[in-house]
């Protein structure tokens, strides 16, 4: 009877690893289209052997191990990596979006002020002392003026606008942070009942994926669970516990982002949406207003210099016709028109009203270098160019980010995704191996009754 009675439990554990095969394959099959789902597949292994009396040894059987989630954690990080890049660009893309209609087409921007402003000043050689040509060139001189103006409070519009959506993204991080602590605590408690813990995993790694999406990260994988910082190296989970962000406006006006500790770690933040942002708010738009400041400031002093060359309609010596601040910064918003006479424009060289000798040299200034070295022409070009560079630049590594994304994505889902053609496979074959081992069980209860009638027969 021993004999038979371990071969009884061969079968039935061969029942029970392949029903435990089934429900995985089952599993599978439901989970095909599920974002983030890895497949999970049956660990089955030989339990060995013993003497069943006669001096041979025979295979006790098979023995479920457990179920595992197939994972790639090199590919995962790899796509965590290229989901950061690809969102920081992307938000840099669309950041600048706005940002360079202050620079596009051929009316409504500084450059074509500035050239219809010059145009209105040649037109007064043929009749200096037009009192209509004088005023049209000083209107025009107001509109350059409003336009550095415009130009200038745009941007500044741009940047701090952006603070709403940094603001959104540390709430949506801290979020993220603490459901991804809170599935650490999950992975563990399964862990230590042996088990796998798959769904967990996936959910955890949907979310660690998202995270990636809005901020660079670095991430550890423990036994307490995963330990994930900040691209500075600032914790945002160990084990089950999180650390929030916070945001609040500093001295510059601006939202400045602060770890758990309160260390202020807004410049060294680098990925993801997040840093994207930042990166145009912080870098990129003040980089412009600089530009701009500098071609306003330049533009003023050197036109205020020409005009120190000539004399008014009244005969009297030129004077400034553009206010600027003392320092360079912030020029563009506060340049203002001192005078909207257009007597006040220095035309002449010898205080006669028909005279245009100084014409030429106040003319001059479009085409005569800064103290940049480029004309202010030249310095508007320079900056059109700055930021059309920065748009392309940033759409064309969003192209190839995401080019690379979809390719390591598609490997990813070669490796952990599901193909229901390999799982119907497998359901046949382990509904094969599940209805001959129920032979075995039912073969063996056969052989059970004809022992016990032979028993009792004697």
């Amino acid at each position: 009877m021993g004999g038979l009675n371990t071969a009884l439990t061969v079968a039935s554990c061969a029942l029970s690893a392949q029903e435990a095969a089934i429900e995985t394959v089952n599993n599978n099959i439901a989970n095909a289209t599920t974002p983030g789902y890895s497949r999970e597949i049956v660990d089955l292994s030989s339990a060995g052997s013993t003497d069943n009396g006669t001096g041979v040894a025979i295979g006790d059987g098979v023995e479920l191990d457990g179920v595992t989630s197939v994972r790639d954690q090199l590919l995962s990080l790899r796509i965590q990596q290229q989901t950061s890049e690809q969102s920081a660009v992307a938000a840099q893309s669309n950041a600048l979006a706005p940002v360079q209609t202050y620079f596009s087409g051929t009316s409504g921007t500084i450059g074509s002020d500035l050239s219809t402003f010059f145009s209105s000043l040649s037109a007064l050689s043929a009749n200096p002392s037009s009192t209509a040509a004088r005023q049209t060139a000083i209107g025009n001189a107001q509109n350059l003026v409003q336009q550095f103006h415009a130009t200038s409070s745009g941007l500044t519009s741009v940047q701090t606008g952006l603070d709403t959506q940094i603001a959104g993204d540390v709430t949506t991080i801290n979020s993220l942070t603490s459901r991804i602590a809170s599935l650490n605590s999950q992975v563990a408690a399964a862990t230590a009942q042996g088990q796998d813990g798959g769904s967990y995993l996936d959910q955890r790694s949907a979310l660690e994926q998202q995270l990636a999406g809005l901020t660079g990260i670095a991430i550890t994988t423990t036994a307490a669970g995963d330990t994930v910082t900040t691209s500075n190296g600032s914790p945002l989970v160990e084990a089950n516990e999180s650390f929030a962000l916070s945001a609040a406006k500093q001295g510059s006006g601006l939202l400045q982002i602060s770890d758990s500790n309160g260390r202020d770690i807004t410049a060294s933040l680098t990925g993801g949406d997040l840093g994207g942002l930042l990166q145009v708010r912080d870098q990129a738009i003040p980089s412009f207003l600089s530009q701009i400041d500098s071609l306003a400031n330049g533009f003023a002093s050197a036109f205020n210099s020409a005009q120190a060359s000539g004399y008014d309609l009244t005969g009297a010596p030129g004077s400034a016709l553009f206010s600027i601040p003392a320092t360079v910064s912030g020029s563009a918003a506060s340049i203002g028109l001192i005078s909207a006479d257009g007597s006040a424009l220095a035309v002449s060289s010898d205080g006669s009203a028909n005279s245009n000798g100084n014409l030429t040299t106040l003319t001059g200034v479009q085409n005569s270098p800064l103290a940049g070295g480029l004309s202010p022409t030249g310095s508007f070009a320079a900056l059109v160019d700055s930021v059309g560079n920065a748009v392309s630049e940033a759409a064309t590594q969003s192209t190839a980010i995401q080019a690379s994304l979809t390719q390591l994505t598609n490997q990813q889902s070669a490796v952990s995704g599901v193909s229901i053609d390999e799982e119907s496979s497998n359901l046949i074959r382990y509904q094969q191996a599940y209805q001959a081992a129920a032979e075995v069980v039912s073969t063996i209860q056969s052989l059970f009754s004809t022992t016990i009638n032979m028993v009792s027969g004697a």
